[in-house]
C-alpha cells in the first residue's frame, strides 16, 4: 500500500504546465516570427539566385511567391508515474511513488505558394524598366555606376552591351563609350555638378541639369552624347527616334534583360563549355572573352564549385546540375548588386501575381 506521494513532484508538474503555457504564447509568436522571416528570406534569394543560373545555361526560368504561412500550435501536458522511483525506501521507512511531467508542443505548419506566371507578370518583366523607378533609385542612395550599368541599354547612341540583355553572345558586346559616359556622369553626380529631377509644374518629366557649365567633366559629357554645349538643361525620353541635341534619350532594360545581363557573370566548369551546355564569348581576334573581369563581372561574382558539400563562405547558394553555385559571404560589391536586384525585383513584380490555384505544402 503506498501511504505518501511525494508533493515536490506535484508542484513540479504544475510549474511545467504553467512554463508550457507560456512557452506558446507572445514568447512563441516571437520565434516563429523570426525564424519564418529568415527562412523566406534565405529561400527568396536562393530563388533569385537559381532563376539566374538558369538563364545561364538557357533553361527556363520559375519564380513562386510565398502568399501566406497557416500554422497550428498544440500543447500537451502528461503526468505520470516513474518506474525509476517506486518502491520501499529503506533509509525513510515508507513506500514512494515518483511522478514525471512534461510538456510537449506539437507544431503542424502550411505554407501556401502563388505562381508568379500569367500575362500582368510577364508584361512587367519583359516592358522596359520605367525611367521614374531607375532614378528613383538612384536618388534613395544608389549610386549611378550601378544604376545606370544595370538598367540602361544606351544613352543617345552610346550601346551599353545591348547583345548582353539576352542569353550569351558568341561576340563581345560594345559598351567602351557608355562607360566612359558613366563614369563622368558618376563624378559629376557626387560633385553635385550634375542633377536630375522632375520639376514642380511637369512631375512626370525628368530633366539633367549642370550647374556648373564650365567644368571640364561637363564639357567632355556633352561632347561624347552629343548635347548642345551651350545649353544647361536637358530633358529626357524614352523615345529612341528623338535625335535632337537637346534631348537625352534614354532605353531602359527590362526585368528579364537585367537578370540575363548578370547571368553571363556565372562561373560555369570548363567542360560545361566544352559540351556546348553555354555559350563561350569571344573578342574580335578571338580571344576568348572575360565577362568576370568585364560588364557583368563588376558588379557580380557567381561562383561554382564541384563538390558535394554547401561552399562555407556563401552568402546565397544553390545546387543546380550537380554543382554549387554561390556569392560569396566577404563580397560586399556582390551582395550589393543582389540587393538592388532583389529590389528591382520587387518593384516590377511585387503586385502582378497570377489568378491560379495556390499551391500549400504542409511543412511537415
Amino acid at each position: 500500500m503506498i501511504n505518501k506521494l511525494r508533493r515536490p513532484a506535484l508542484y513540479i508538474a504544475t510549474f511545467l504546465c504553467i512554463g508550457g503555457c507560456k512557452s506558446v504564447g507572445p514568447s512563441s509568436v516571437e520565434k516563429a516570427h523570426c525564424e519564418y522571416n529568415s527562412a523566406i528570406v534565405k529561400t527568396t534569394d536562393e530563388q533569385l539566385l537559381l532563376n539566374m543560373v538558369r538563364l545561364k545555361y538557357r533553361d527556363n526560368p520559375y519564380f513562386l511567391e510565398v502568399s501566406s504561412i497557416s500554422e497550428n500550435r498544440k500543447l500537451t501536458t502528461r503526468i505520470g508515474p516513474s518506474g525509476s522511483k517506486l518502491g520501499f525506501d529503506k533509509n525513510a521507512g515508507h513506500y514512494e511513488l515518483g511522478i514525471i511531467a512534461y510538456s510537449e508542443i506539437f507544431q503542424n505548419p502550411t505554407i501556401f505558394y502563388t505562381p508568379l506566371q500569367g500575362e500582368k507578370f510577364t508584361q512587367r518583366m519583359v516592358s522596359p524598366i520605367p525611367l521614374a523607378v531607375v532614378f528613383g533609385l538612384m536618388q534613395s542612395g544608389w549610386s549611378p555606376q550601378r544604376v545606370f550599368n544595370l538598367c540602361i541599354e544606351s544613352i543617345n547612341d552610346l550601346d551599353n552591351a545591348s547583345s548582353a540583355s539576352g542569353p550569351t553572345p558568341t561576340t563581345k558586346p560594345v559598351y567602351e563609350p557608355f562607360s566612359e559616359a558613366v563614369n563622368l556622369i558618376e563624378n559629376l553626380y557626387k560633385q553635385k555638378c550634375l542633377l536630375i529631377g522632375t520639376r514642380f509644374d511637369h512631375p512626370k518629366e525628368w530633366v539633367v541639369q549642370f550647374t556648373d557649365s564650365n567644368h571640364p567633366g561637363v564639357q567632355e559629357l556633352k561632347s561624347i552624347l552629343g548635347l548642345d554645349p551651350n545649353q544647361s538643361e536637358f530633358h529626357l525620353s524614352s523615345n529612341a527616334l528623338d535625335k535632337r541635341d537637346t534631348i537625352l534619350t534614354i532605353r531602359t532594360r527590362s526585368m528579364i534583360e537585367v537578370l540575363f545581363y548578370l547571368s553571363h557573370a556565372v562561373d560555369v566548369p570548363f567542360h560545361d563549355i566544352e559540351t556546348g551546355l553555354v555559350t563561350e564569348t569571344k573578342d574580335e581576334n578571338g580571344a576568348v572573352f572575360h565577362w568576370n573581369q568585364h560588364l557583368s563581372g563588376k558588379w557580380i561574382a557567381i561562383h561554382c564549385a564541384e563538390a558535394k558539400a554547401r561552399p562555407e563562405n556563401a552568402f546565397v547558394s544553390i545546387f543546380y546540375r550537380g554543382k554549387w553555385f554561390y556569392i560569396a559571404d566577404n563580397d560586399l560589391n556582390s551582395k550589393s548588386t543582389f540587393l538592388f536586384i532583389s529590389y528591382l525585383f520587387n518593384l516590377q513584380a511585387g503586385d502582378s501575381m497570377a489568378v491560379v490555384p495556390t499551391l500549400s505544402l504542409s511543412a511537415n
